[in-house]
């Protein structure tokens, strides 16, 4: 089997002192190969962000990344330099962060935005770069990219933030984009433009994608595998199509549940019973056994163990 583009194995994210830590990323194992286009669901608070910035070494201050490796191209983005990361991050791996307006810098034009990332990574000239920020925009489909490089973050809608998010992401090339909930507090029409322009980039530049969401309808259409967590950890993970067909986690069930659907009857929308549990807080046995419709007494007081088969993956006593 060939190396995966990016291997995230046994990784731990810690709040606090050491000797004083809360774990809120536990455990996590992912694999992400050349061109695929991964799914890391769950509901808010489950890690997933976490999991991404610390795949991005850009974790809050507090927070660390306290065992496992974080492999990249075979090397491991936890044991390099500042300065070596500083090289990596933008140019091989690129987030679009969940709010542009936050992410993008308010007092400088979009286009120099654009403009200064590139220049940061490649030697490209003046006139060059300025010619590859239009490119770049109207690849993400804003019109007239000429005038737009001239307009701030708080001029634009929110789905043309997204575009300018995502055309300073690909600025340079990178090999993984990483996307998080980048459709959060947009209306549907835009969703699916979104969607569409994320499919066709990755399509034309042939990216790996890491695509975090609590939608399953986004992650069906787009996506070629999926991680499922809860309460910091991976609790189930497969292809899609196997995942949406015969989950074997009950979490992964109740989310699933949960989509919205046409042919509902008038009445209140499925939920999930109950909260997550509080990070440090963590029951005994399976975390999701105070929420779960088919725990037992095993369930609440022991660790469950690991079901496989290939290509597929879950944490329950009752997967097989």
């Amino acid at each position: 089997m060939s190396e995966p583009l990016l291997h995230v194995d046994g990784l731990r994210v810690s709040f606090g002192a050491r000797g004083n830590e809360r774990e809120v990323v536990r455990n996590v194992d992912l694999r992400i190969e050349r061109g695929e286009v991964v799914g890391l669901v769950g509901e808010s608070g489950s890690g997933k962000s976490l999991t991404a910035l610390a795949i991005m070494q850009l974790l809050p201050t507090g927070a660390r990344a306290s065992h496992g490796r974080i492999l990249f191209d075979g090397v491991d983005l936890l044991r390099l330099p500042r300065r070596a990361i500083n090289e990596r991050r933008g140019r091989d791996i690129a987030m679009i962060f969940q709010d542009p307006l936050i992410a993008l810098n308010p007092t400088i034009p979009i286009g120099r935005q654009i403009y200064d990332c590139i220049r940061t990574h490649a030697d490209l000239g003046h006139r060059p770069t300025l010619m590859r920020v239009e490119e770049l925009l109207a690849l993400v489909g804003i019109a007239h990219p000429r005038e737009r490089t001239r307009a701030y973050a708080h001029e634009l809608s929110g789905g043309m933030r997204q575009r300018v998010m995502t055309a300073l992401a690909i600025a340079c090339g990178p090999k993984l984009l990483i996307a998080d909930e980048p459709t959060t507090a947009l209306d549907v029409t835009v969703q699916a433009q979104i969607m569409t322009m994320l499919d066709r980039i990755r399509n034309e530049l042939g990216l790996a994608v890491l695509f975090i969401s609590h939608n399953l309808d986004l992650v069906a259409e787009i996506c070629d595998r999926t991680f499922v967590m809860y309460a910091g950890s991976v609790v189930e993970s497969g292809p899609v199509e196997t995942l949406f067909a015969a989950p074997k986690h009950p979490y992964t069930r109740q989310l699933l549940r949960c989509i919205p659907r046409l042919d509902w009857a008038t009445g209140p929308m499925p939920t999930i019973p109950g909260l997550p549990p509080r990070f440090g807080e963590l029951p005994p046995g399976c975390a999701f056994a105070p929420r779960c419709d088919a725990a037992d007494a095993r369930c609440g007081a022991e660790t469950p163990p690991v079901w496989r088969e290939p290509g597929h993956m879950a944490v329950c006593w009752r997967a097989a």
